[in-house]
């Protein structure tokens, strides 16, 4: 074997198989082979002994904001981040940049500042709205990693929900590139409804954002996510399931043969309703924390196999906008980049 690039030495190695000590030789930036006791030398060698070496984390939902809201977080705090709590490589969501990631100017200049000032590798989202339909080709074929639509309001202005017609376009266009749809399923009529009864009446509290925000408005979502992925035979992904009656519906409809996977995120395994009204704005995102139960229910999908992926859904944002007695308008997003693996490993 030729002179090794690096060789780790003596690390427990945790790999999708097995827990092993060993030494991993590195050469051209990849993994060539692990050894008991490699006698090559290298150009570096890394102590590991004591040490657990796991696979780098993919994180494939963050908001680093970037462009135009970097003082919330920019690309190089957020991939920092990301490469402190284990990441190697993040997928970035097309908003809450701005302009979002709707068209090749906008995925372009991304990533020109992405190349410039990420210390991980990374790859981008670009967004399914009604006002992006003629991009959406260019796009897939483009380099974007997939789309992302919102079936409820996103809370950014510029980034408008996708109603039904937008979604049966959306997906008839990306289907024959392959490149799945992330869904944010909430139903917009249910949400919005019960939004607008609690504020007319003056109900703006912790609670009453809770029950604006069902779990059978998720599970509505999450039909008419699948029924349209089983029509238009396309891709779909459901991000931030905070379920396991969600995380069921994905995995009974892909055992049916629906193309669709489903994601969850680590705030729903850790935390609960109770702890949002503990900690109030600082714990609010949507779909909300839920209660034990439900949250119980989401460890077993999860420990069965059924969760195909799990993101930190970073979502940070200036702190005066987690400042407020309204919870329909206080910011919702949980900053969790650099906590996704240790609080995985650490409550899993």
């Amino acid at each position: 074997m030729p002179e090794l690039d690096c060789i780790i030495r003596g690390g427990t190695v945790v790999t999708a198989r097995e827990v092993l000590r060993t030494d991993i030789g590195i050469q051209g930036g990849s993994i060539v082979a692990f050894q008991p006791e490699f006698s090559e030398t290298a150009k570096e060698v890394i102590d590991a002994a004591g040490l657990y070496v796991f696979p780098g984390v993919i994180d494939a939902h963050v908001h680093f904001n970037e462009p135009g809201r970097d003082a919330w977080e920019g690309l190089e705090t957020g991939s920092r981040a990301c490469a402190a709590g284990g990441g190697t490589t993040f997928f970035d969501m097309p908003l809450n940049s701005s302009p979002p990631v709707l068209d090749m100017d906008a995925f372009n200049r991304k990533v020109t500042l992405a190349s410039a000032k990420s210390v991980t590798d990374f790859a981008l989202w670009g967004g399914l709205t009604p006002i992006n339909l003629p991009h959406i080709e260019r796009l897939c074929a483009g380099g974007v990693i997939g789309l992302k639509a919102f079936l409820c309001h996103s809370g950014i202005e510029d980034f408008p929900r996708a109603d039904d017609k937008t979604l049966r376009e959306g997906m008839k266009r990306a289907a024959p590139h392959g490149v799945p749809l992330a869904v944010h399923a909430e139903s917009e009529e249910t949400t919005r409804r019960l939004a607008e009864e609690r504020i007319a009446g003056g109900a703006t509290g912790k609670r009453d954002f809770l029950d604006s925000r069902p779990v059978t408005a998720e599970l509505d979502a999450i039909r008419q996510a699948i029924d349209l992925a089983e029509e238009l035979k396309c891709a779909v992904h459901i991000v931030h399931v905070s379920c396991g009656q969600g995380v069921a519906l994905v995995a009974q409809a892909r055992a049916r043969g629906v193309d669709v996977t489903c994601e969850t995120c680590p705030h729903y395994l850790v935390l609960t309703e109770d702890d949002f009204l503990e900690l109030g704005a600082a714990a609010k995102c949507a779909p909300p924390l839920r209660p034990k139960a439900t949250q119980d229910f989401l460890w077993e999908r999860l420990l069965a196999g059924e969760v195909n992926t799990i993101g930190s859904d970073h979502s940070p944002s200036a702190p005066d906008l987690k400042v407020g007695a309204d919870f329909f308008q206080v910011w919702g997003g949980i900053s969790g980049v650099q906590l996704l693996l240790p609080l995985l490993l650490d409550e899993g």
